[in-house]
């Protein structure tokens, strides 16, 4: 079982992070530059990624804790990658039960400019779960040299 926890948890980190990744450094460059058409691109992408998001971090618990009850080491890095992806399941939660809603309520009323202040309050809490997913990833890589 340590086995199929450890896969599942690198996975579904691998998973949120680089679709944060994409959407950050790939489809943010590449979006249309007309704000409804780009707002409303944001709008769709995000519908249909942040269920599988909610997955993701359904995986990372219940991975982490049954590795954590099966024993797997644990030092500062353990706990400092724990501290941060509960942050970054609280950034998520805001950005997916607050943010996005409004996001899509502004479009749908036609209030471009209410949706564009709602995208810019979105962008730096994804750049900053991006920052820390892809220190949690370099935590999870090296913890047996950082220990």
């Amino acid at each position: 079982m340590l086995a199929f926890f450890t896969a599942l948890h690198a996975l579904a980190a691998a998973l949120w992070i680089g679709g944060i990744f994409f959407a950050f450094m790939v489809l943010r460059l590449t979006a249309p530059p007309e704000p409804g058409v780009r707002l409303a691109l944001w709008a769709r992408t995000f519908t249909r990624f942040f269920p599988w998001v909610w997955l993701f971090i359904a995986a990372l618990i219940v991975s982490g804790y049954s590795l954590l009850a099966q024993g797997v080491h644990r030092g500062w890095t353990i706990d400092a990658m724990q501290a941060i992806g509960w942050l970054m399941f609280l950034l998520f939660a805001y950005l997916s039960l607050r943010l996005l809603p409004a996001l899509k309520r502004g479009i749908e009323a036609n209030d471009l400019p209410a949706a564009g202040a709602v995208m810019a309050k979105m962008r730096p809490l994804i750049a900053t779960n991006l920052a820390l997913g892809l220190l949690v990833i370099a935590l999870g890589a090296s913890a047996r040299y950082l220990s």
